[in-house]
């Protein structure tokens, strides 16, 4: 009697946390949307700036934000940045995960001095923001004549890309060794168990390596705002960011708001459309990383 008692106790105690578990994550999403809301509506917003009111509603609705968007003035060039960073999104994406992909599989499968010494190296450098050395990346980059291009920024994302190759390395290391000495007793080299073994095998993290690589652009704003001083030149998330300083705040924040949408819908949509790719190659990568 007593075993059934606790046996129906423990059962309502799951129940409850599940219900609570369940809650809590409602409510956490709500929060989390609402700023996504207060955009999307500020959008829509037939007001011609920021002003606050009593509700977050706005008090009329237009289109007009999203063509003023494309119409190129002193101060605004959407289409501009939105091809810069489109741009360079595609080019980073093709090198940055080559080079992540391929470091990871050298490190993984391969065996020579130093190897342990380069990871650990990569893992202290990793600890500290990248932010540290802008000075000194932009220094470098004015002497070889780059400021204000966006090829210097594809250079220093391509430069760096090895470093990130813990997640995929760990992917990697979940494949067994048997299918190297299989290939190698077929006469395989290195390079076609690279591009016909294990590209196929490691697809969810490679597209979760390209995935990062295409969102690194959109969001980069404190190296593209220092090497990126043209306003032509610039990648949507300076461009964007310089409408929301003092001086054009009461002008262009519907306009900004609706620049949010238009950036935001790409990166939302790749996501749902690879993300059991995203969730998998993450997943397996923190198994051995």
């Amino acid at each position: 009697m007593e075993k059934a008692k606790r046996k129906q106790s423990k059962k309502g105690l799951a129940i409850f946390d599940k219900i609570w578990s369940n809650l809590l994550a409602f409510i956490l999403v709500i929060i989390w949307l609402i700023p996504v809301a207060y955009v999307i509506m500020s959008s829509f917003s037939g007001q011609s700036g920021y002003k606050l009111s009593g509700s977050i509603f706005p008090t009329s609705w237009t289109t007009e934000n999203y063509s003023e968007l494309f119409k190129s003035t002193r101060v605004l060039a959407f289409g501009s940045w939105y091809v810069n960073t489109l741009v360079l999104s595609l080019c980073n994406t093709v090198l940055v995960t080559f080079v992540t992909v391929l470091t990871a599989f050298v490190l993984s499968r391969f065996r020579f001095k130093g190897r342990k010494l380069l990871m650990n190296i990569s893992m202290i450098l990793g600890m500290f923001p990248g932010f540290m050395a802008m000075v000194a990346v932009y220094l470098i980059l004015n002497m070889l004549g780059m400021v204000n291009s966006i090829w210097a920024l594809l250079l220093y994302y391509v430069c760096g890309a090895g470093m990130g190759f813990f997640t995929t390395k760990g992917y990697f290391d979940t494949i067994s060794n048997d299918i190297d000495e299989a290939a190698k007793l077929d006469g395989a080299s290195s390079a076609r168990l690279f591009f016909q073994i294990y590209l196929p095998l490691a697809k969810p993290v490679v597209i979760y390596t390209a995935l990062m690589a295409f969102m690194g652009p959109w969001a980069d704003y404190i190296l593209a705002g220092i090497l990126l001083t043209s306003n032509e030149n610039k990648t949507v998330a300076v461009g964007l960011y310089n409408l929301m300083t003092d001086n054009y705040i009461n002008d262009f924040f519907t306009i900004f708001c609706a620049g949010s949408v238009i950036v935001a819908v790409p990166i939302v949509g790749i996501y749902i459309a690879l993300q059991r790719y995203f969730v998998a190659g993450i997943s397996a990568g923190a198994v051995k990383g």
